[in-house]
């Protein structure tokens, strides 16, 4: 059993019997929204329908019981108990309505999510042709047998060992023609294999082998 009383300002006051309690639901709904406050008195089983009354402190909920009566004064969007017996004297009777409309209905349930589309599975590399030169963004690598590396200005061989940037390039021979070639420290002039002192000043250099 349940009652339902417009209180003006957006805000609807229900009040319903259930085992020995007595709830009472406001809602209150402005600017699209909706609030509720829920209370619960144990008052025992109704005797009477309930009374709302509009009094200069707010509004008071009368309920008429087997134990006697009970009050609920309701102040904007706070409810409480009251011990005592509130003065009602010209107190405005508001309408009450009788309603199996539950003011709280209950939430619609989720949709379930609709299943993830599987991925494709990716696609194989194409194999790599080692005739081709490989390029990512501006370094590009030739053949692999030929050992050669380029990136923007910059060339590389490995074979022979030869680098090359814009205007500037070296080159390094072998490892035999660079041992045929000595110098003495202390002039610089060349020294030729087999000499123990420099021909020009005569400072002593280690002796230069056949390898």
């Amino acid at each position: 059993m349940a009652y339902v009383t417009d209180l003006g300002a957006g805000q609807r006051l229900w009040i319903e019997s259930r085992d020995r309690l007595t709830i009472l639901t406001l809602l209150s709904a402005s600017a699209g929204q909706q609030q509720s406050q829920r209370m619960s008195v144990e008052t025992g089983a109704w005797a009477a329908p309930p009374q709302a009354f509009r009094t200069a402190g707010g509004m008071v909920v009368q309920v008429e019981t087997e134990n006697g009566s009970r009050f609920v004064q309701v102040q904007g969007s706070q409810m409480q108990s009251l011990n005592g017996v509130p003065v009602l004297t010209g107190a405005e009777v508001l309408p009450m309505q009788e309603t199996t409309e539950d003011p709280m209905p209950p939430m619609e349930p989720m949709k379930p999510m609709e299943p993830m589309k599987p991925m494709e599975p990716m696609k194989p590399m194409p194999p790599m042709n080692s005739g081709q030169p490989l390029q990512m963004g501006e370094m590009q690598m030739g053949e692999m047998r030929t050992g050669e590396l380029k990136m923007g200005d910059m060339e590389m061989r490995l074979n022979p060992m030869q680098m090359k940037m814009g205007s500037l390039e070296m080159r390094m021979g072998s490892a035999e023609r660079q041992a045929q070639q000595r110098f003495c420290t202390q002039c610089g002039s060349e020294v030729q294999m087999g000499d123990r002192f420099c021909a020009q000043c005569g400072h002593r250099v280690g002796e230069l082998s056949h390898s």
